[in-house]
């Protein structure tokens, strides 16, 4: 059997699915992986696929890129509420016939005995939030704006230092989240924090922060996903490496 070019493989990149998906495709003859990050943070774990940062453009420069690069398929594993960039490529690989795979973990579950007020968006969970309130946002620098004049006392983690002018009276905390509930529960006391402000982001690394305020009996307010789910959507980086095997199988 003639030996087949390698099928070029456009990874949308910002998860932990995305990272464990790149380290499967490593040495697979039959991939070669661009990964394409927007440089949420200042640092960025190492990938085995060549690296691409910055935007493409809005859909008209995605489909530009995708044509001139001659990507064969698409796995957007963006955040799950990377809700513009994933209708970009949605548009972009329909307009194109390229096949997407759409890889978004699973969301958070509400313990049965936690405080969960569900919010729609930033706005209304700052509208949710009570003004005497001690809040510990966790968020990310980019969704904060909702909360620029909120009365009540702002907790802020963050993996780098703030810009001037965002949310000047918050008190914020530079670095990781924590690894284990019972760091979390302690960081909530020590802080006197009285509600917890999160998007349903899924996944075991923000995980301790939930359970931390749920053990604490700490009123959630939990920022619903955006709606749009793709038609071709899985919930694992082994379910998309499968997906990519059919794929490769179908050349």
């Amino acid at each position: 059997m003639p030996n087949r070019p390698a099928l070029k493989i456009l990874l949308l990149a910002g998860t932990a699915e995305a990272a464990s998906l790149d380290a499967a495709l490593s040495g697979d003859p039959r991939f070669q992986v661009t990964v394409a990050l927007a440089g949420v943070t200042a640092s960025a774990r190492p990938f085995h696929g060549a690296v691409r940062r910055g935007g493409f453009g809005g859909t008209e420069g995605l489909m530009a890129y995708l044509r001139d690069a001659g990507i064969d398929l698409v796995i957007n594993a963006t955040h799950p509420f990377a809700a513009r960039m994933t209708e970009q490529v949605r548009a972009a690989t329909a307009a194109l016939a390229v096949p997407m795979l759409r890889l978004c973990r699973m969301a958070w579950q509400r313990p049965d005995n936690a405080e969960w007020s569900s919010a729609d968006d930033l706005p209304h969970a700052a509208a949710l939030l009570p003004p005497d309130s001690v809040a510990f946002l966790a968020l990310g620098q980019r969704h904060l704006a909702a909360f620029q004049d909120h009365p009540a006392r702002l907790i802020v983690r963050s993996i780098d230092p703030p810009p001037p002018g965002l949310l000047p009276a918050a008190h914020w905390i530079i670095g990781a989240p924590g690894q284990t509930v019972d760091v979390e529960v302690a960081l909530l006391r020590d802080l006197g924090v009285t509600h917890l402000v999160a998007r349903n982001s899924g996944g075991a690394a923000g995980w301790p922060k939930i359970a931390a305020a749920t053990r604490l009996e700490l009123p959630v307010i939990m920022i619903s996903r955006p709606g749009g789910a793709s038609s071709e959507m899985v919930t694992t980086a082994s379910n998309a490496l499968a997906w990519l095997h059919q794929q490769a199988a179908r050349q």
